[in-house]
């Protein structure tokens, strides 16, 4: 089986990403479950695409 690798500060720049819109969209509503979804799926999705590329 291999191994896979985890790029740590990637990680943690996605969580505090994640967290700080998730934080700002609790108090405006600006985006609806779904859109909050779909926009995190969106920047993961980036963020492998750019771990991949390296």
């Amino acid at each position: 089986m291999e191994a896979i690798n985890v790029n740590e500060k990637a990680v943690e720049r996605l969580k505090r990403k994640i967290i700080i819109a998730e934080n700002q969209n609790l108090k405006t509503r600006d985006k609806s479950d779904q859109q909050m979804v779909a926009w995190i799926k969106k920047q993961i999705e980036e963020e492998a695409q750019c771990y991949s590329n390296q």
